[in-house]
């Protein structure tokens, strides 16, 4: 019922002209010689791609922090120290640590893992003696505010188990700053390109499917992208400024649209026919409405999970009914979806720019090239031909 990419997938790299791409700029970002690094969610998108860029800029002492050797395929392409590492296990994050001068953490997951995980983390670097801490955590720790938000904005819990989780995490991380640790807090905006699976892949079949669509006021909000080597670009360059340490940063894009817009420009990128229109009202009634089906096919399969397979591996009716449920809840938005796409929040990075010399510098339009050639490669456009026809 879902898209299962090419075998080749993870070891599909997304083109990257110099000229076009300077998320990878060596002399900027580069970390010192002989310093070790653990990144911790290493198979993770973001970490992923961190791991990736410290060895392509000369680093050889990264060590890419995993907590399963499942999803560990796209780093075993580098010569890097991969190791085991739960970041709710001490004794890993122990032998994981041991000689390491900066620590970026990615790990993130369910609330154990992102908020408790953080803390081991945190403590263990402290024990060690940890020359560097650069905590990955998100622009959602600010709420559901709008306006120009800044590093001097507070922390705002909202009740959204994420907001919730990442919001502990990063008292944590002040808790332990404050007895000593050299820590630096990275706020990351909506990150896209090549791995991607919110803002790239799921957008992505969605707007293949043919059912996704504009919607109207409820996605005129300010959609604040960060190409994904921009981020990594700025989280290096935190990584290794003295002056980072006890400090915030926002990290986002060199333009900003709105959402609507960013619906209608990787439509284009990708080739489709126009994308239609849905009004405001019934945007938002569509969502209201969808909510009940999808926590009812949530019930079913927690409980009918087999049965459902069963049934769906031998009747054709059942299997197409089945997709065509999936494929309309996917493509329509949740309320909470409705209110990021509708909020008009701005998180300024000009700290950023002034401190760390950070500079955003891939464009919507390439990054959605890139991220398209990408998708391309690892076979979701060829699934989605498939699927649906397109």
């Amino acid at each position: 019922m879902s898209w299962t990419p090419s075998s080749s997938w993870m070891n599909a790299t997304p083109p990257r002209p110099a000229s076009r791409c300077p998320g990878m700029r060596q002399l900027e970002c580069s970390m010192a010689d002989g310093e070790t690094i653990l990144v911790t969610g290493a198979t993770g998108f973001i970490g992923a791609w961190i791991v990736e860029s410290l060895y392509l800029q000369g680093s050889r002492d990264v060590r890419a922090g995993i907590r399963s050797w499942s999803r560990a395929a796209r780093l075993a392409r580098f010569p890097v120290d991969i190791v085991v590492c739960d970041v709710t296990d001490e004794d890993q994050l122990k032998r994981a640590m041991t000689g390491v001068s900066c620590v970026i953490h990615c790990a993130k997951g369910s609330a154990d893992v992102t908020v408790e995980g953080t803390r081991n983390a945190l403590d263990v670097a402290m024990r060690l003696g940890v020359s560097r801490f650069v905590h990955l955590s998100t622009a959602e720790v600010y709420g559901e505010v709008e306006g120009q938000i800044d590093e001097k904005s507070p922390l705002v819990r909202t009740g959204n188990p994420y907001n919730e989780a990442k919001v502990a995490a990063e008292e944590y991380c002040w808790q332990y700053c404050a007895k000593g640790l050299p820590v630096t807090v990275i706020r990351p905006s909506i990150v896209y390109g090549p791995f991607s699976t919110t803002w790239t892949i799921d957008l992505a079949r969605n707007l293949l499917s043919g059912r996704w669509r504009t919607l109207g006021s409820q996605a005129d909000g300010i959609c604040n992208l960060v190409y994904v080597t921009d981020l990594v670009s700025g989280i290096l360059l935190a990584a290794r400024h003295p002056d980072a340490v006890g400090e915030a940063f926002n990290l986002n894009g060199p333009e900003l649209l709105t959402w609507n817009e960013y619906f209608r420009r990787f439509n284009t990128a990708l080739r489709c026919e126009a994308l239609p229109a849905t009004g405001s009202g019934r945007a938002k009634l569509r969502s209201a409405l969808m909510n009940p089906v999808r926590s009812s096919v949530k019930l079913m399969l927690a409980h009918f999970k087999e049965p459902i397979k069963y049934l769906s591996e031998r009747n054709r009716n059942v299997r197409q009914l089945l997709k065509g449920f999936e494929t309309a809840i996917k493509a329509t938005p949740r309320p909470d979806d409705l209110r990021l796409y509708g909020r008009k929040a701005n998180y300024s990075c000009a700290k950023a720019q002034q401190m760390l010399s950070y500079r955003p510098s891939v464009p919507v339009e390439v990054g959605l090239e890139m991220s398209v050639a990408w998708l391309r490669q690892v076979g979701l456009t060829d699934w989605c031909q498939k699927t649906w026809g397109r």
